[in-house]
């Protein structure tokens, strides 16, 4: 399992970039460019959103490049487009599973079946790594989700919360 805070912990601010590039699926390059799919990011722009300065996002790049596990891992990185957002607008529905811990096994079994025993198709699933913090599964529907089946989830081992996005 990757440890990011035990490679970088000694390196002030860096496990924070590492983070975001890992959870944006933003791919470093052999020299050290930054790419969302195709599209170049200059480290500037990983610097303001973090408000931090652009020379820790190069150290950060350099830390990577020159440790051959996360090279491995941050070269291959890519993205994938979140329908979350505009879900409602597609006529989809979406939840987030909040879990009382992220590494329990059979949450996501334990909600897709209660959505595919309605009858409902599962468009979308998103679920972050437990190694993050707050780390939430979302869920795109073909269309919304009846109140009777949040209520269903919520029985669901491991379950914290249901969050109905619109």
């Amino acid at each position: 399992m990757l440890d990011i805070d035990k490679i970088l912990s000694r390196k002030r601010g860096q496990k924070d970039v590492a983070e975001f590039l890992l959870r944006n699926g933003i791919r470093i390059s052999e020299d050290g460019k930054l790419y969302l799919k195709d599209i170049e990011i200059p480290y500037t722009s990983i610097s303001r959103v973090l408000k931090i300065d652009r020379r820790v996002v190069k150290a950060t790049v350099n830390s990577i490049l020159r440790n051959s596990e996360l090279k491995r891992i941050f070269t291959k990185l890519d993205s994938t487009p979140l329908l979350r957002d505009v879900a409602p607008e597609l006529g989809f529905g979406a939840i987030e599973i909040i879990p009382t811990n992220a590494s329990e096994k059979g949450i996501i079994a334990g909600v897709t079946k209660i959505i595919s025993d309605a009858g409902i198709s599962v468009r979308q699933i998103i679920a972050e790594d437990p190694m993050f913090e707050n780390a939430e599964t979302t869920i795109i529907t073909e269309r919304p989700i009846p109140r009777k089946l949040i209520n269903k989830m919520l029985n669901v081992k491991g379950v914290k919360k249901v969050i109905v996005l619109s």
